[in-house]
């Protein structure tokens, strides 16, 4: 039985008619009345669909401030602040920004990110070259780390001092400072030219030893337990392996002078969770690797005892560690893949990262300018109930695989679904797993763009399939497809 419907798109100035088709297979069917087209939902018993045709853009950077400092959730599955507010972090990876910026360069990169939607930044404490002696560096004001370089027991103070003042600047912009105390650098790292030999600062964690680091933990701890927007990443960019008790002399020693704030470990490439899942100083895990990244976070989300996880690094937009590229579309696909598949939060990277020659050419970037619409897509709905659909339960069609893999996710109630194909394809949900009455649209995460669809569907319904609509502009073809109860 075919039912004609229809409707007037006012927003738009567009009109287009729909059609609903009981008991009938879906066969490349668009489900967007912004395209003027015939839709047909496929429904074991009649189904209303009301079309609400235009366009919005959805961006937003938050109502309130953040009340730092963060805390576990009861749950174990992410942070909150001080209000009990779900914290979704949206950070940035500015790992040299701490020495080779000037303050008043400091405080516009911070402003313009802000701007951006950014509410995080990832910072090394000391620095990390890899075109320079990283043990004879100074930052911009001519403060080594170290009054005898190296030496983890002389810590400078004016340095130091300079770097909390760049902490107290990321909080009053309402941001979480993400601070690796002393990076180890990748093993494999040989630029003996500039004093690194396999790695960075871990030939210094060998040679100060255990004692020293203990005693650099406690001076990290006691100097900036003041402040209760960091989160600490011990390690960096490496296993712990051979300095093993070097790193947890590290921590011993922060969680002594510094016991309230949030700790993690940077690992090579993997979880901190491989690592440190049983440890209680590990607060929360970092996911990090090259693969896709709904696999490492499927892995990350499933580890017991369970641990708020975030997707701390992958591929940056400039960059092709791995030979794949490093493009919008691969950090935004890396960042939507994470959530949907249990994180908090996403630390998105680009070649600013080292503030080198060329970094204002990074600023405006089309992959940073768009995680202002990802962050503000998931803290517009209840995005920390979200469940990753593992075993494809609502998402039973189009899901594809390997980096055009289509991720979903859905709070255990049906009330609230998210789907992102990394490509446009039909995809086939089981609406009879969700709430009645659900309003569905299509996000572009390209500009934010909001594409209602159907303003309610009420009956016993089951498998239904969806097609994206037109993008207004771009090459990229990827979408969210998004469902909500109605209040």
């Amino acid at each position: 039985m075919e039912i004609p419907v229809n409707f007037e798109c006012r927003r738009a100035g567009l009109s287009a008619s729909a059609k609903i088709v009981q008991g009938e297979s879906v066969k490349n069917s668009r489900l967007s009345p912004i395209r003027g087209k015939t839709v047909r939902l496929t429904v074991p018993a009649l189904a209303i669909l009301l079309f609400a045709g235009g366009i919005k853009v959805a961006y937003c950077t938050g109502s309130s401030r953040t009340q730092f400092p963060l805390y576990v959730s009861a749950n174990n599955r992410y942070l909150v602040d001080k209000a009990g507010k779900p914290f979704f972090l949206n950070g940035d990876s500015a790992w040299e920004i701490d020495w080779q910026l000037t303050r008043r360069e400091t405080e516009m990169y911070l402003e313009k990110r802000r701007q951006q939607g950014f509410n995080a930044i990832g910072v090394d404490a000391i620095p990390y070259s890899e075109w320079s002696d990283h043990v004879a560096e100074k930052d911009r004001e001519g403060n080594p780390p170290f009054l005898k370089p190296g030496d983890f027991s002389t810590p400078n103070e004016a340095y130091f001092n300079r770097l909390g003042w760049l902490i107290k600047q990321a909080q009053e912009k309402d941001m979480l400072v993400l601070l690796i105390a002393a990076d180890l650098g990748y093993a494999g790292l040989n630029k003996p030219q500039f004093n690194a030999h396999d790695g960075m600062w871990h030939a210094q964690y060998k040679t100060n030893g255990p004692e020293k680091c203990y005693e650099y933990g406690r001076f990290l701890g006691q100097h900036f337990g003041k402040f209760n927007n960091i989160l600490w990443l011990m390690g960096g960019d490496r296993d712990p392996g051979d300095v093993k008790p070097e790193v947890l002399a590290m921590v011993r020693g922060l969680k002594e002078t510094a016991p309230n704030q949030l700790m993690t470990y940077h690992a090579g490439s993997k979880s901190s969770g491989v690592f440190f899942q049983a440890e209680p100083w590990l607060d929360v895990n970092m996911s990090y690797g090259y693969r896709e990244t709904y696999l490492m976070l499927a892995e990350d989300y499933n580890r017991t005892p369970t641990k708020p996880v975030f997707l701390g690094e992958s591929g940056y937009e400039g960059e092709s560690n791995d030979q794949r590229g490093g493009t919008p579309l691969r950090v935004r696909r890396e960042a939507y893949w994470g959530v949907l598949y249990g994180a908090f939060g996403n630390m998105y990277g680009s070649c600013a990262w080292t503030f080198n020659t060329g970094w204002r050419d990074w600023i405006d970037s089309p992959g940073a300018n768009q995680m202002k619409y990802f962050r503000s897509f998931f803290t517009s709905h209840k995005w920390y109930e979200l469940k990753p659909d593992f075993d494809r339960r609502i998402l039973t069609g189009g899901y594809e695989e390997g980096t055009e893999m289509a991720t979903a996710a859905a709070t255990p109630d049906g009330g609230f679904a998210v789907i992102y194909m990394p490509s446009e394809r039909t995809v086939t949900l089981d609406l009879a797993r969700l709430k009645h009455g659900m309003k569905i649209e299509w996000f572009d995460p390209v500009n934010g763009e909001i594409r209602p669809i159907a303003e309610s569907l009420t009956a016993n319904y089951g498998p239904a399939s969806f097609t994206p609509p037109e993008k207004t502009f771009g090459s990229d073809s990827d979408w969210v497809l998004f469902l909500v109860s109605s209040p």
